[in-house]
């Protein structure tokens, strides 16, 4: 049952970090000219992110959300939260990814 946690944790994180860098991108104003800045912005805050994600799912996880039970239970729980947390890494690289291609035109398509 506390890995269930250790999984819904990371991949929870991992949603609100891509909904973080939708609003950011979002944010961002378009530039004119012929040499605008702002997909190469868009493109590293959605990497900054894409970064922070595992760190701060698992640190969540860990010192959060950890059980206070034998061993076994405890070791079971850190697994599943080092699992959890790379599945939240491809996840969000993954929707992400996805994402930008769905909105190739908007602010969103610059990630890629």
């Amino acid at each position: 049952m506390e890995s269930i946690s250790a999984y819904i944790v990371s991949l929870t994180t991992a949603l609100i970090f891509l909904l973080l860098a939708a609003i950011i991108a979002n944010a961002i104003k378009f530039e004119g000219g012929s040499n605008p800045k702002d997909p190469q912005i868009r493109k590293k805050w959605f990497w900054i992110l894409a970064i922070l994600n595992p760190a701060f799912g698992y640190l969540l996880g860990y010192f959060l959300f950890k059980p206070d039970a034998n061993m076994m239970v405890i070791n079971n729980y850190l697994n599943a939260l080092n699992i959890g947390t790379a599945i939240g890494f491809i996840l969000y690289i993954l929707l992400g990814f996805l994402l930008s291609k769905v909105f190739a035109n908007g602010k969103i398509g610059h990630w890629f």
